[in-house]
């Protein structure tokens, strides 16, 4: 940092402080006291009423009424500073933004605005923002509901940390009382928002909101996709331009990594017929079967699919599915209830050795792979159990996890 920068971060820290000794300030801009004190000097005879004072309660303070002069910030810091209180939803950085265009003695810029309500909507998501934006300030304790990608809602308690933009949406930062551990919430699912009073002064230090993609190999699916043309925009509004391959006649290849949940039916059947799932091929005829569950309930019995179909949408002939009982000498993971084979990579302790209960998806260096309930695990197992037996159907594979799972260690009681 320069001399200038530092002399300038000092200024800010007293007029945000007040009063700050010399060790306190040292501490904050990384020097020693005998340099602090040197800047102290050098802002006194720069025309700066910076003071020093003895004793019990003193240190180093700006005199009462000192304003910063508008030449202390360069042309592009007035602007980045202007527009960084236009981009604030709502009215919260009308008042500080006249005061610093009147400082800087420039005229408000209109080339930014933003406005979180979706089309069609009213100013409802604007006055979210500014409740979760209080609640974050105020360092007040908030509830909610959630809508999770899992399909379930239910009620959240939470100390929020912070709000973010990232991608194509804002999200909430916060710390999840009930699973003591932070969770990151996307604004668009949080319903009915309600401050509590309850103030909390634990300091936040939520992760940075960022994803390797590494998805534990019996989790994931890697997915080649083929899009028309006429999603060109949604294919490069959520996908990265390396992952895309444009074609001769203007479709549009792409390759990625996705979870296997059910989530992903959900996504790619967004895209409607603009989309071709090229492989896997079990992905490809689920979601053959899942688009005919969509005519069918839409359609009725009027109309008689092609014998080909016909036989996706059947109930299961199956009258005996497989149970755990035809698997009770078997050994299975006591999270997931994956077998647990010669071969299957076993999770391992806090000292590194294998564990005898877990696989590694679940379990390494002696603690789970990530907080969920039973439910949640069930939702998310319930697939990978259908694909390895045909003819079973997802109710029928949750059914079967509903009886298994609580004699699992993890979820005994």
């Amino acid at each position: 940092m320069s001399i200038a920068a530092r002399q300038f971060q000092m200024v800010y820290l007293l007029l945000e402080k007040g009063r700050m000794t010399a060790g306190e300030l040292a501490a904050r801009l990384e020097v020693s006291q005998r340099t602090v004190l040197r800047d102290v000097d050098a802002l006194s005879a720069a025309g700066v009423p910076v003071y020093t004072t003895q004793g019990a309660g003193g240190g180093v303070a700006l005199l009462p009424g000192y304003v910063l002069d508008r030449a202390a910030f360069t042309e592009e810091e007035q602007r980045l500073l202007l527009a960084a209180l236009k981009s604030l939803p709502g009215r919260e950085g009308d008042q500080a933004l006249s005061k610093l265009s009147a400082l800087f003695r420039r005229g408000p810029e209109d080339w930014l605005q933003v406005n979180l309500s979706r089309w069609g909507a009213g100013a409802e998501e604007n006055e979210k923002f500014r409740l979760l934006k209080r609640a974050v300030l105020e360092r007040q304790t908030l509830t909610f509901e959630y809508a999770s990608s899992r399909g379930t809602t239910r009620r959240r308690r939470v100390l929020p940390a912070r709000l973010v933009y990232k991608g194509q949406g804002w999200y909430l930062q916060a710390l999840d009382l009930e699973r003591e551990d932070y969770r990151t919430f996307r604004l668009t699912r949080i319903l009915s928002p309600e401050l509590t009073g309850e103030v909390f002064h634990c300091r936040l230090e939520p992760p940075e909101m960022e994803f390797s993609g590494e998805i534990p190999p019996l989790f994931r699916a890697e997915v080649k996709l083929r899009f028309a043309a006429s999603l060109a925009y949604r294919v490069y509004d959520e996908f990265d331009q390396s992952c895309v391959e444009r074609q001769e006649d203007g479709s549009l290849l792409v390759e990625a990594v996705f979870p296997e949940d059910q989530w992903l039916y959900g996504y790619l059947l967004s895209f409607g017929p603009g989309v071709e799932v090229l492989s896997p091929d079990v992905l490809r005829r689920r979601l053959a079967a899942l688009g005919w569950k969509i005519y069918w309930a839409h359609a009725g019995e009027h109309d008689t699919p092609c014998q080909v179909c016909r036989g996706t949408m059947e109930p299961s002939k199956i009258k005996e599915v497989p149970t755990m009982e035809n698997y009770k000498d078997m050994k299975f993971c006591q999270s997931c209830g994956m077998p647990l084979g010669p071969d299957t990579p076993r999770g391992t302790e806090a000292d590194g050795s294998a564990s005898e209960d877990y696989c590694s998806y679940c379990y390494q260096g002696g603690q789970f792979a990530g907080e969920m309930t039973m439910e949640e695990m069930i939702d998310f197992c319930a697939p990978m159990m259908v694909q390895g037996n045909p003819g079973m159907t997802q109710e029928q594979a949750k059914a079967q996890m509903h009886q298994f799972f609580p004699m699992l260690k993890r979820w005994r009681r």
